[in-house]
This record gives structure tokens, sequence and C-alpha cells, in this order.
């Protein structure tokens, strides 16, 4: 039995973000800090790539869910730290709207948000045992640059921006739901119910 014809163009676009991350780690490498790959938002990339050419909808929904909400972050630090690179602009706005086009093939599962959570406070803690600290990949050392004097410590911070985490992804998952329903026709492993 062959797949619907939708299958073949969405794990082709996987492609496009597994390019936006080896770009961007390309770019890190000729300045010298590879450990900026590890931030979320690349990591997204490579996560969504995978998960389209293999059909793992799991990572595509993971994925997806930090590229959508990384782009405000993104826009706000590039005002902040003043770079902007063309790889930088196609890595997020790529990502973003290869995310938008996966989601909108394959729904939203239910508790998705969940996962994604989960996921990104794990790897926050792998980037504090396997990054530098000055470079604060995933904030995974200290507040965000400005926030320091409104906690306490670290930890204080941490607790606060993790529970506004999972209430942008639960806010974000009802908004995906209600803008892209899951299909109806729904058949292979990128279509799974539930997760």
């Amino acid at each position: 039995m062959t797949r619907p014809d939708i299958d073949r163009p969405l794990r082709l676009s996987g492609v496009l973000p597994l390019l936006f991350f080896l770009s961007r780690f390309s770019e890190y490498i000729k300045v010298a800090t590879p450990s900026h790959i590890l931030w979320n938002c690349h990591v997204s990339n490579l996560m969504l790539g995978l998960g389209l050419v293999f059909q793992i909808p799991i990572l595509i929904r993971i994925a997806a869910f930090w590229l959508i909400l990384g782009i405000p972050p993104w826009i706000i630090d590039m005002f902040v730290i003043r770079i902007f690179t063309p790889v930088a602009f196609f890595s997020h706005v790529g990502g973003f709207l290869v995310a938008i086009f996966a989601v909108s093939q394959i729904g939203i599962g239910r508790r998705s948000w969940i996962y994604a959570l989960v996921w990104h406070l794990a790897w926050q803690q792998v980037t504090r045992f396997v990054t530098p600290p000055i470079y604060n990949v995933n904030i995974a050392f200290r507040p965000y640059k400005g926030f320091e004097k409104l906690f306490s410590g670290y930890w204080d911070y941490w607790l606060a921006a993790a529970v506004l985490a999972g209430v942008c992804l639960w806010i974000l998952e009802l908004i995906l739901r209600a803008i892209f329903p899951r299909p109806k026709s729904a058949s292979g492993p990128a279509r799974d119910s539930g997760r």
C-alpha cells in the first residue's frame, strides 16, 4: 500500500531544516563557538528534519513547538546582541515555516505540549553539563540578561521560566489544534493517534 501523495513532499521538506542546522553549525565553527549549536532552536531544526525524513511525529511536534515559540526571543535577541546573519535568518524563519507546514499536515496530538516541555527541561540540563557557562546556552547557568534583579537566584528564575514555558506551550497547543485540526483520513506513521 502506498502512502498518500502528501507524504512525499512532507518527507522531502525535512531536508530544509537539516540544511539550516548544518549551515548554522558551520557558521559557529568558523567563529570558534561550536557549543552554540546546542541552543534549543538549532537542535529543533535537527529534530524537525529527522522527524520529517523518518516520519517520527513526536519529534516533528516537539520541534515545531520550539521553532514557533523561539521566533519572538530570537527577534529580541537580535536587537540585544546586534548580530544578524543570513544563515541565522534562514535557520529561524525557515525552520518556523517548515514547522508550520508540517503541523498543517499531521496536526498536533493532545498533550504534545507536555512532551515539548519535558524535552526542553531535560535538554537544558544536558547543555548545563556540556557547554561552557560563559555562553549560557539555553539559559542553563544564569537568568537572561536583564532579569537578574527580578529573582533571588538562578533556580527561582529557572522555576518561573519553566512554568512560563509550560503555559506558553499549552496555549500554543490550543491555538495550533484550532488552526490545524488533525486530518480525518489520517494514515501512516506521520499521522498517529494520540502523541
